[in-house]
C-alpha cells in the first residue's frame, strides 16, 4: 500500500479548454485545473522511427490521491514536460489513491 510519504512531487492537471484572441476566435489550449502531490514511477522508455522521423517515447506512472475529475482527455506537466494520459486511472484501495499511466509528449 501507499503511504502519503511517497507522494513528493507535485504536478499540475491540465483540461482542454479554449480561449479568445484579439480577433475573438477561439483557440484551443490547455489550462490548469489543480496542482497535486504524486509519486513517480518509471514504466518504459523505448525509441523507433515512423514516418521518415525518429521519435522517443517515455511512459511514466503518476500516483495521486483518488480524483473523479481525471480523464484520458487531459494532461499531466511535470518538471516542464507535458504527458498525455494514457487510458482511464487505476483506482487503488476503495478510492484512497489512483494510477495514472502516462506517455511523454514531443
Amino acid at each position: 500500500m501507499i503511504s502519503s510519504g511517497e507522494l513528493d512531487r507535485r504536478i499540475d492537471l491540465q483540461s482542454f479548454t479554449s480561449t479568445p484572441n484579439d480577433y475573438n476566435e477561439d483557440v484551443p489550449t490547455f489550462a490548469t485545473y489543480a496542482t497535486v502531490w504524486a509519486k513517480m514511477e518509471f514504466h518504459k522508455s523505448t525509441e523507433g522511427e515512423a514516418a521518415s522521423r525518429q521519435y522517443a517515447e517515455m511512459g511514466l506512472y503518476f500516483t495521486i490521491r483518488y480524483r473523479a475529475d481525471i480523464s484520458p482527455e487531459h494532461q499531466i506537466v511535470f518538471e516542464g514536460n507535458t504527458y498525455r494520459i494514457l487510458g482511464r486511472p487505476r483506482e487503488i484501495g476503495r478510492k484512497r489513491f489512483q494510477k495514472i499511466q502516462a506517455s511523454l509528449v514531443e
